[in-house]
């Protein structure tokens, strides 16, 4: 005799909306018979196996009596007791919940609108009836449903399988109701009625199977719809696990790419025709690095749908940490396009995206373009080379082209450049600590635009206040701020502070 249990009872038709309150390790016990409550020593008048049922009169003065209850009938071998509280207490005992974890004694709180007519029959018919009749071959077709999910295949054959056994129409679907997998019988005057179960993997619901027809499928039929559900959710992982590897593959290939050592070409352009990439045209690498790391779901879905919006859709992009690296086709690296009524900068455009995203400050480096596959490691180190420049002089974006002066400062020994700092500007720089003063910016204002009225009225001062300045940093340096090549001195003293 096939056993019934609490679990399978749950899911008939009368107890539609009852919930598990506690003891959820015990759903498995089995259900032999069906008793309710009318009094509060209730635990002389039931048997074992039983699912006792109680709208929870009997101690409404005291419903502490319900958390004393659940040790007695747990011993007594009782299947679960089922409670609709609403009509006679305004809440239930909080330690019943606890004590019914501890007892692995399900505790089960039905809708407000159960029958007990209407359960006491379903479940005497289907306890009676054992499962009622069961399709003919089950065990056959259970075992082809689970051999039909190790051998890799789809929900479309599970469907299949499925409706055949069942002789109902069934459709697999995700949890946005796409259909996924369907199985179709022949054509009858069903109701359009639809039953649906679960399909959970790792604890996830990751979609349902929808069975058709007028009647409740019976428990026998719905051992059928769970074996289907469990066959689906062992294809689903599969697909979810081959997903995880391809891309774990994908970014590996990836790392390795832009990483270096050089790469043999053919290897390189045969990898990466696997995985449906072309660098046969020229690319580039862009490194961001982020105020915060990056989760990896957000790294992996909305910086990728960011990239695809801001870089193009053949954008490359993966995080590591803090940093967001992309690989992206020369010809999205436009700069000179206008956008929205001013110069574009893409770059620009990806630092405030990947801003929005990480809610915090970011830095974008370009590294040069590199014309074949081996070079994009030439044009990873490039863009590393030019964050550290970025994040050292405080800008948003660098673009490796543009900082040959910067790459060629620090190609200098290191204490050859503070000596030159030092020669330079030192004076400045001292006078500004000691002072709280503001000379080294000033001056930096001054070299960048050339003219003493522009750079007051970008700090923010009078004239007057400008002209003291200046005189001060000539007095403290002793340049010669109408000499080309002090000012040029002075300029290149500024810049390498900033780098150092």
């Amino acid at each position: 005799m096939t056993s019934v249990t609490v679990r399978e009872i749950m899911t008939l038709g009368a107890l539609r909306g009852t919930t598990v309150l506690g003891g959820v390790r015990g759903l498995d016990r089995v259900v032999s018979g069906v008793n309710v409550m009318e009094v509060p020593d209730i635990e002389d008048f039931v048997k074992r196996g039983e699912l006792l049922l109680t709208t929870a009169y009997p101690v409404r003065e005291r419903p502490e009596r319900l958390v004393e209850l659940v040790p007695e009938l747990a011993a007594r071998g009782l299947a679960a007791l089922a409670i609709k509280p609403m009509r006679y207490l305004e809440e239930l005992p909080p330690r019943l919940v606890e004590v019914a974890d501890r007892l692995d004694f399900p505790v089960l709180v039905m809708p407000d609108r159960t029958s007990f007519n209407e359960v006491i029959g379903a479940v005497l018919a289907v306890v009676l009836a054992e499962y009622g009749a069961e399709p003919g071959g089950a065990e056959v077709i259970r075992e082809r449903l689970t051999g039909v999910a190790l051998a890799g295949g789809g929900l479309e054959e599970i469907a299949r399988t499925l409706a055949g056994a069942l002789d109902r129409d069934v459709q697999i679907v995700d949890e946005d109701a796409v259909v996924l997998g369907r199985g179709t019988v022949a054509p009858r005057s069903d109701s359009g009625a639809a039953w649906e179960f679960a399909i959970t993997v790792a604890g996830t619901r990751r979609g349902r199977v929808v069975v058709g027809g007028e009647d409740e499928p019976s428990l026998g039929q719905r051992r059928l719809i769970r074996q289907s559900c469990f066959a689906a959710g062992m294809h689903i992982a599969q697909a979810i696990a081959g997903i995880e590897l391809d891309r774990r593959l994908r970014g590996l290939f990836l790392e390795e790419l832009v990483s270096g050592p050089h790469l043999d070409e053919l290897f390189v352009r045969q990898r990466s025709r696997l995985f449906g990439w072309d660098f046969s045209a020229p690319h580039a690498v862009l490194l961001a690095r982020c105020a915060d790391e990056f989760a990896d779901d957000l790294a992996d879905g909305q910086v990728a749908a960011a990239a695809a919006r801001v870089l193009g859709a053949e954008a490359l992009v993966w995080s590591r940490g803090r940093e967001v690296v992309a690989i992206v086709p020369a010809s999205a690296l436009n700069r000179g396009a206008i956008r929205d009524g001013v110069l574009d900068d893409p770059a620009d455009r990806w630092r405030r995206a990947l801003a929005d995203l990480a809610h915090g400050s970011v830095a974008v480096a370009v590294g040069p373009i590199a014309h074949e596959p081996g070079a994009l490691a030439d044009s990873h180190a490039g863009a590393r080379e030019s964050l550290r420049i970025a994040e050292g002089a405080s800008r948003g974006v660098v673009w490796h082209e543009d900082l040959a002066v910067e790459r060629l400062l620090l190609s200098v020994a290191p204490e050859a450049l503070d000596a030159f700092v030092d020669d330079a500007i030192g004076p400045l720089v001292r006078h500004d600590a000691e002072h709280g003063g503001d000379l080294c910016r000033t001056l930096e204002e001054f070299l960048g635009v050339g003219n003493g009225a522009e750079a007051a009225r970008r700090l923010y001062i009078h004239y007057n206040t400008m002209k003291h300045r200046m005189a001060r940093i000539a007095d403290l340096t002793g340049a010669d701020l109408r000499d080309p090549r002090s000012r040029l001195t002075l300029a290149l003293a500024l810049e390498m502070r900033k780098l150092r």
